[in-house]
This record gives C-alpha cells, structure tokens and sequence, in this order.
C-alpha cells in the first residue's frame, strides 16, 4: 500500500538539505506511538534474509513542497560536527519558506509497504500523536493522509486516492495477520507481465553500491554500468523471498533509462546513531532517472511498495508511475 502525508506549518523556517533521517525519524515516531515494541523490532532487527541481510521492507519519498522555496547556503556552519547534523542543527543550510497562518506552507511525502502491520501502526500512529510532527526544528501539522491507488490496478497510473481521517477510517487494513501480514501481494499470477511501466524517482534516488572486498572502497553504480541491472534485479529477488518465504522462480526485470534534462543525480548524508551513541555518516548517491520497465508485475510490486535499489527506508528507491504502455496475459 502507498500512503501519502501532506503537512502544514503557519510559521516560516528552513528545512535541512539532509532531511532524510529526520523523515526516517518521523515514521519510527508514529509507529512507536502505536506500538513501541513494533517500531523498536524494526528499526533494530528487521525481516531477516539470511544471516545478517535484513529489510525494513518500506520505503518513502523525498518532500514534494507546495509552496515557494528559497535555497540557503551559508559557508560558515562548515564545522558543525556530525551530532549536530544529525540533530538538524543545521544553521541556515537548507530549504528557507514563508508562511502564516492566513497563508500556511504545505508540503507531503509518500509511504509504501507491503506489510499490513506496518501501514497500520502509521496510521495510528499519525494520529495518536496528536498530528504535530518535527522535522528538524519546524513543527508540522498532520492536515491529510490519503491511501494512493494502486499502480498495477489502472493503465493509466492516475493518482486518484483515499482519504483517511480518523483512525477508525482505516482504508485496505482488514485482514492483519501478523508482522509477515501482506497487503496486495496475494492472488499475483506470475504469468502477467507489463510490457512497458513508465516510473520516474519521487526525489528518492535509485542507490546501488558494488560490495568490494575488505579493505577496499564500495562502488557507486548508475544505469549503463557494468552489473546495474543484475543488483537491481537481485536486490529485488531478495526481497520477494523475505516476504514468502521462497525464492523467486520467474523472469528478471528489463530497465530502460531515459535521458533527462536538469538534475539526474542526488546526493546526500543519512545519520546513523549507534548503541554506543556515536553517530555514523552513511554518504548516499543516485539516480534520478526515469524509467520504463517490463516484466512480470510480482517483481515489479516489490519494487513499487518496497523500493528499486538499496536503502529504501533511509530514503531511495520510492517511484511514481508516469504511463503504463500496455499489460498483456501470457498462456
């Protein structure tokens, strides 16, 4: 399921630049809110794939603003120290915008989830947290929260959603059964393919990284490289047999990057916070590109609720549909 929040604030601020973990932050709040033990499980341990691989099994977008921005860059906040960062003390770096409360700022990010318990507890969450969030310094307010129609049940890829008001309005929750609860995956046949599915990343970059043997540097990979198209399909296989249970026995994915104008590429720093306090730099980059795609739909649904690429709950890998071209039914 894909959820998308849209938040108001009357007052003008700034919006870090490296505003990932603090989106990331926000979520664990609302899960916790509903149940601590949930959100504690997941940001700790996981669904596990084998021996230490494990996935969140979320995703979500970056921030689509509504509003005008001013983009400030301030040289003298450079010896901030990593803490500071992570605590969105970030000085007069960042996103600068304008707002009252005869005119309120209005920004939104999506969710995506294959887990049922997961999608409940967010939405819960949202509300029992009385919808007022921080993000860095800003205080926001929770004003709508919409279910987002499914990608592969139109041919249209319209944006027609629910919207959800109370926490007693959930929309497509029935039926949990547990953390391994899976929404929308049952009753998939592998036989249905897309013949070609138009995706392009919601300012959520597609990240792949090349493991390197000990002692030497990871490689950042981008479409055309060498082995780009096999770890996006085996990162996505991997995450099918987390959720079965099984491996996946169809067909790879086939990717077509598209050329685009303006920025391709996005950069930017997550913080991770240790069990010994220390906080830990973790430098991502990718692609903005869009893309079409084509192949069977099971695998394709696992990269539209659970992320293309790597990294998916610090931020990348979350796409919006922009055409899909034809669906066909193979014998």
């Amino acid at each position: 399921m894909r959820i998308k929040i849209t938040f108001t604030a009357d007052k003008s601020g700034i919006i870090d630049f490296n505003y990932q973990h603090q989106i990331q932050a926000i979520i664990y709040s609302f899960l916790s809110m509903s149940n601590p033990d949930y959100a504690q499980w997941l940001h700790q341990q996981g669904f596990a794939y084998k021996k230490d691989k494990r996935f969140k099994l979320f995703v979500f977008s970056g921030i689509s603003f509504y509003c005008p921005i001013k983009i400030i860059r301030s040289n003298r906040l450079n010896g901030l120290n990593g803490l500071n960062r992570f605590l969105g003390l970030n000085g007069l770096n960042g996103f600068s915008f304008k707002s009252s409360h005869l005119s309120p700022f209005t920004l939104s990010f999506q969710i995506a989830s294959p887990v049922d318990k997961f999608i409940q507890h967010l939405i819960e969450g949202i509300f029992g947290e009385g919808q007022e969030v921080r993000l860095g310094k800003q205080t926001f307010s929770v004003c709508r929260v919409e279910t987002l129609t499914d990608p592969l049940e139109t041919t249209t890829g319209s944006s027609s959603s629910n919207s959800v008001n109370s926490s007693n309005g959930l929309n497509g929750l029935n039926g949990l059964n547990g953390l391994n609860g899976l929404n929308g995956l049952n009753g998939l046949n592998s036989l249905n393919s897309l013949n070609g599915l138009s995706l392009k990343p919601l300012e959520s970059p597609l990240f792949i990284k090349k493991p390197m043997p000990p002692g030497q540097q990871d490689i950042y990979l981008f479409p055309g490289d060498n082995g780009y198209e096999e770890l996006l399909n085996q990162n996505l296989m991997h995450k099918y047999e987390t959720l079965f249970g099984k491996p996946y026995q169809g067909e790879t994915l086939k990717f077509c990057f598209l050329e685009t104008k303006g920025k391709s590429v996005k950069q930017f720093t997550v913080f991770k916070k240790g069990l010994d306090g220390s906080v830990n730099p973790i430098h991502i980059k990718g692609t903005l590109q869009p893309f079409t795609v084509t192949g069977p739909k099971e695998l394709i649904r696992i990269g539209l609720e659970c992320g293309f690429g790597q990294n998916n709950s610090m931020g990348c890998g979350y796409v919006e549909v922009v055409q899909t071209v034809e669906t066909i039914q193979t014998a």
